[in-house]
């Protein structure tokens, strides 16, 4: 097995979970990305763990995949466009999707239950010390649209289903799902959007999804619906989706990922009193790099012994 190059800017993540593991093997980091190429050229990795975030973006992880010396790049996180294109008669590449899913559906839910519930409304309230009570619609008598229902998406709707809400899907293939009442394919998702009260995405990020929620989506979608996007934000048309929230059409907003990140200060989205905004961050639980690794280390085992790798991905 030839040297392995990881990517990673806190090295102490990974030394007791790799090099005690594995003390025969042969590990070179970059922890910043000016440190990138000269660890490839120096190293000739025969493969690479890579662990990006927004102050490690992924592009600049992407020559990792185009060394000639490299034969496997592992991805840390779900999202691997960022590589594309690669080789794939030359270089496999894994992910690390579902790893953090029960996490970002533990969020999602968390954040429909906030929106639900009027508790922004209540944070308001409290900073003018007035009392204000508002009422609500219990989830148990609301629908929940599941755009994407894979690994993140069915793990919400199976906890969404637990609090009584009827689920609906839209997704590629419109096979049953366990944990959805009804299951569309996408030709059908102009007319389920009028159906659904919440509507979250769970979607691949790539040209097909780019502005999948445009002025037309939103406009299908139930007058007081409340949009939860926690996917890729180009996936929604903020402009459009501006003009939602001012209109009134829409009921409010759980946004974690934006456009562009960080979301400047001048974006029209953070005025909404009816919007939850988080940075990003809506699987960051505590030590989360460290998951991807044990993933890493689990597929580098199959990687050595010759066994077929988890989690391979296409371009």
């Amino acid at each position: 097995m030839g040297p392995i190059a990881v990517l990673h800017d806190n090295p102490e993540d990974c030394r007791d979970l790799l090099e005690a593991r594995f003390p025969a093997l042969e590990f070179h980091y970059a922890s910043a990305t000016e440190e990138i190429l000269p660890v490839l050229e120096s190293s000739n990795p025969e493969a690479v763990l890579s662990i990006k975030h927004p102050s490690f973006p992924g592009p600049r992880h992407s020559p990792a995949v185009r060394h000639p010396s490299v034969r496997w790049v592992h991805v840390g996180g779900s999202g691997y466009e960022h590589m594309v294109p690669w080789d794939p008669e030359r270089v496999t590449v894994t992910n690390s999707a579902g790893v953090l899913s029960p996490y970002l559906a533990e969020t999602v839910i968390g954040a429909i239950l906030t929106l639900n519930g009027g508790f922004l409304h209540y944070v308001e309230r409290r900073r003018e010390r007035r009392w204000q009570p508002r009422p609500f619609v219990p989830l148990s008598e609301q629908t929940l649209l599941v755009v994407g229902p894979g690994s993140i998406g069915g793990l919400v709707a199976a906890r969404a289903k637990a609090l009584g809400m009827h689920v609906i899907s839209v997704r590629k293939t419109p096979t049953p799902h366990p944990s959805v009442d009804e299951v569309f394919g996408p030709d059908a998702l102009y007319e389920v959007l009028g159906r659904a009260d919440y509507v979250t995405l769970h979607v691949r990020a790539n040209d097909e999804t780019r502005h999948l929620i445009d002025s037309r989506a939103l406009s299908a979608m139930k007058p007081g619906a409340v949009l939860v996007n926690t996917t890729r934000g180009f996936v929604v048309d903020e402009a459009a989706l501006v003009d939602a929230l001012e209109s009134g059409r829409l009921g409010g907003a759980y946004l974690d990922v934006f456009e562009t990140e960080p979301l400047p200060e001048s974006s029209p989205l953070w005025k909404f009193d009816n919007v939850l905004i988080t940075p990003h961050a809506s699987d960051n639980i505590h030590a989360w790099p460290r998951k991807f690794i044990r993933l890493f280390g689990d597929n580098l085992e199959r990687w050595i012994a010759g066994d077929d790798l988890v989690n391979v991905v296409h371009p």
